[in-house]
């Protein structure tokens, strides 16, 4: 198992290669963003859902990630209509400013579900009707009698782009059991061209994969916590990767 101080190496390294492509100083806006990270359990090793960003992509690409992207407004919108349980909510307001309220964390939780059925075409829902009006970016949700599913989501990692990428990103990463889906797929038919390769990547087959050091960092996470059992527990305090002082560190919120 990889240490942290291993993985803070990784880290720092592709920070100082971001530095030097970006420019010392240059300064790029913030954007919340959220990640889902589905784990199949039902071949031995786990199984992650990921997909390859193009080379076209300004922002991560030929690299191996988890669905995902960035907080729209229409994600806000239904977050106005839920409350997320209390250990969730501790999670994403940890090391938050002040206007950050449970509004913005529940909008986190649209994106990511949001983000996954674009990408990858999985609805992550409940099979009940949504009680209210649904904007259209989640219309195939309401057309098909279902809920996103934002209750069933545990965040298990935070981590901020360094600056000096082209695209900077406060992602919170929350992971679900491939179990809450109805019916395993290998195959995917999502509605957008965002990710290529989709598919599970076996917890043994990581190695091959281009897979960026702050992936491979909540990964070690989400393996450690499966082994003892807490990958599902929203109580757990959450690694916060972000760059302080010049260099990045490893926090617990």
């Amino acid at each position: 198992m990889t240490s942290d101080a291993e993985l803070l190496d990784g880290l720092e390294a592709e920070r100082r290669e971001v530095v030097v492509r970006g420019g010392e100083g240059a300064t790029t806006p913030v954007h919340d963003a959220a990640t889902l990270i589905i784990v199949d359990e039902s071949e031995g090793l786990p199984r992650f859902l990921m997909g390859m960003r193009g080379a076209r992509h300004v922002f991560m690409a030929n690299r191996f990630v988890f669905p995902g992207g960035r907080v729209d407004e229409c994600d806000r919108h239904l977050a106005a209509t839920v409350t997320l349980a209390d250990d969730v909510l501790a999670r994403l307001m940890g090391c938050v400013s002040a206007d950050f309220t449970a509004v913005h964390a529940g909008a986190l939780a649209f994106a990511a579900i949001r983000e996954t059925f674009e990408e990858t075409g999985l609805l992550i829902a409940e099979d009940r009707p949504y009680a209210g009006s649904v904007p259209a970016a989640f219309d195939v949700f309401a057309k098909r009698g279902m809920t996103p599913a934002t209750g069933a989501l545990v965040p298990v990692a935070r981590a901020i782009t360094p600056q000096g990428a082209p695209r900077c990103f406060d992602t919170r990463f929350f992971v679900i059991s491939a179990s809450s889906i109805a019916g395993i797929t290998e195959s995917f038919d999502p509605p957008s061209d965002e990710l290529e390769r989709i598919g599970w990547i076996s917890a043994g087959a990581l190695d091959d994969h281009s897979i960026a050091p702050i992936t491979r960092a909540v990964l070690a996470e989400v393996m450690t916590r499966m082994k003892d059992g807490t990958w599902q527990d929203a109580s757990v305090r959450m690694p916060f990767y972000r760059v302080v002082d010049g260099s990045f560190q490893k926090d617990l919120v």
